[in-house]
């Protein structure tokens, strides 16, 4: 996770430096916060569970470096929550598992007035799903996200101030997950595929 900061903070730094020096440099700096709704699709089979992502929030920091007016780079640190309802009838046991998640996207943007396209690799640094068993001790049901997803998405700025910002991001790939009540209870193992679309809305500076 170092890393990924650092090379964000050279990234910002450098474009702080070429600011007002370099012609068409401009950098820009705000806050974001929104929804955060996970498409999730869950692979059960062999197992007596029932799974349901529900809607949670985000928020974080952008970060903006535009080139030429029609080209940026836009890092950001993004964190994440929401919950996935977990039921098993068999068991009679019924709990909901908490996604904290942060993300580091660092995305490519093309802008055109005032809309942005945006794509761009998104760093899951992160990613650790929890949830209490039948003597309510913690259990790590495993991450959701690869380390490594994508993202891509429109955005718009209103008076060079306001970003409204809508987006999806995936891994295209199935996560491997646990779920154990108790000691008695063998684990039973799940896939996790999980969408993630947001919807935020931020300040820039």
């Amino acid at each position: 996770m170092r890393r990924y900061l650092l090379a964000i903070l050279a990234v910002v730094l450098l474009g702080g430096m070429a600011q007002g020096r370099v012609p068409g440099v401009r950098t820009e700096f705000g806050v974001v916060a929104g929804v955060n709704h996970p498409i999730a699709k869950f692979d059960t089979t062999g197992t007596s569970v029932a799974l349901k992502a529900n809607t949670g929030f985000t928020a974080g920091v952008h970060m903006g470096l535009r080139i030429v007016g029609i080209f940026g780079l836009q890092p950001e640190i993004l964190y994440s929550f929401n919950k996935i309802a977990l039921t098993d009838e068999k068991q009679n046991f019924a709990t909901d598992i908490r996604c904290n998640t942060l993300q580091i996207p660092v995305l490519v943007s093309l802008r055109v007035g005032l809309v942005r396209f945006n794509v761009g690799p998104v760093f899951n640094v992160m990613d650790n799903p929890t949830y209490l068993d039948r003597k309510q001790e913690k259990v790590l049901f495993g991450p959701v996200n690869p380390t490594v997803s994508y993202a891509a998405g429109v955005s718009v700025c209103l008076f060079d101030k306001l970003l409204v910002d809508a987006r999806v991001s995936s891994g295209f790939k199935a996560m491997e997950n646990c779920i154990s009540y108790d000691a008695k209870i063998e684990g039973q193992y799940i896939k996790t595929t999980m969408i993630n679309a947001q919807l935020k809305v931020g300040i820039l500076f």
